[in-house]
């Protein structure tokens, strides 16, 4: 195996400078802050995510199981494989070694595959809730099977980038000045992976599913007729209001998901077709972009987090007050002497109506309003989904 190091700066010297880099210096100063930019956005984001629903025991929710397998999935991305792609944008022989050949290509592949099947959970997860939230719903332990189903398929579907991976060497007046490229036994196999195992399975199937989720979400959210004269109708909007915030979120998520990696994967596309004269115009300029473009997917997320969700924006500055790497925030307190009088007493109202209805007593509730009914829609919506 060939040794993980970078060469001496007589080794360097060696090589022609058309033959080491790729762009000009300004244009290689540019990729690298382009690069620390996502690469720091993204490791302190994503961790925050991780932090805010480990340390706060409110936050382990089946949505956010999902939400922090996605965020373990962008770090991975953001630890392993954005260094590896920074210098490959700036030199062109490949540096890292044989050992990182195989693993930055596979990693990568990995990572992109959990983190669609992680939004495909979450859409699945979001439609059940909303069309049938008495019956059909993902359980905590359930949740836990299909992110190791996830990680299965991620795993597998994209194995064959661990075996074909390999270092070629591109002049042969230098033979150790070498790629890291995929090397396939025939060339209709290469084909054949990527536009059904990797292109169909882990990009386009998966967006279908997902738009196919939101679409009936969308259906059932806003068709939805809630009559004014039912007991509980005003905590039925109150519901609605919370779940479409939560849905618009997600959407936001999965949308600018596809599109980062849209650009690359029609890159891929022209490439593996054989259009050199297409492959010669646009791979030079265009590659870097859609790469940094898709890695830049791993650090919006917890942006997006902070800016849709009121828990998630109060989590992490609650880790920010803590002062602490680790223990249990309880910043739920906070946020309920700062909702509003109704939200207070809504949450005031579920808690006795729960306690009676458990305790088969008739005892006077402190929430002057309407009953509801323990088994309604909205009260287990209320205490077993949302993020």
């Amino acid at each position: 195996m060939a040794s993980l190091r970078l060469p001496d700066s007589e080794e360097f010297d060696q090589i022609p400078v058309d033959r080491l880099y790729r762009h000009s210096m300004a244009m290689s100063a540019v990729y690298c802050v382009a690069y620390v930019l996502v690469f720091v956005v993204g490791l302190i984001g994503n961790s925050f995510v991780i932090a805010v629903v480990y340390r706060s025991p409110r936050m382990r929710t089946v949505t956010n199981f999902f939400i922090v397998n996605l965020a373990v999935a962008d770090v991975l991305v953001i630890v392993f494989c954005l260094p590896a792609t920074l210098l490959s944008n700036i030199f062109v022989p490949w540096l890292l070694g044989w050992f990182m050949c195989k693993a930055v290509a596979y990693i990568q592949g990995v990572s992109v595959a959990a983190s669609v099947y992680s939004l495909v959970a979450v859409s699945l997860d979001r439609f059940l809730a909303i069309w049938w939230p008495l019956k059909c719903q993902i359980t905590k332990r359930r949740a836990r099977m299909i992110i190791v189903v996830i990680w299965f398929i991620a795993l597998t579907t994209t194995s064959p980038w661990l075996l074909f991976f390999d270092l070629v060497a591109i002049y042969k007046d230098d033979p150790d000045l070498r790629l890291c490229l995929e090397v396939w036994p025939h060339p209709k196999d290469e084909t054949l992976f990527f536009l059904i195992g990797n292109l169909t399975l882990c990009y386009v199937l998966p967006t279908i599913l997902i738009s196919l989720c939101y679409i009936l979400i969308w259906i059932k959210v806003w068709r939805r007729h809630i009559p004014s004269d039912t007991k509980d109708a005003q905590m039925e909007r109150i519901q609605q209001k919370s779940k479409v915030k939560v849905v618009k979120m997600l959407v936001v998520v999965v949308i600018l998901f596809v599109l980062s990696w849209l650009p690359l994967y029609v890159i891929f596309t022209v490439i593996k077709l054989g259009d050199e004269q297409r492959e010669d115009e646009i791979v030079p300029i265009a590659t870097p972009i859609a790469q940094w473009l898709g890695a830049s997917n791993s650090c919006i997320n917890p942006i997006l987090y902070a800016f849709f969700n009121k828990k998630y924006r109060r989590g992490f500055v609650a880790i920010l007050k803590s002062g602490r790497c680790c223990g249990k925030i309880r910043y739920y307190e906070t946020v309920a002497m700062m909702s509003s009088s109704t939200s207070m007493r809504k949450s005031s109202y579920y808690v006795n109506n729960n306690n009676n209805n458990n305790n088969n007593s008739s005892t006077r509730r402190t929430f002057h309003g309407p009953p509801v009914h323990q088994e309604s829609n909205v009260s287990y919506i209320f205490n077993h989904t949302g993020v």
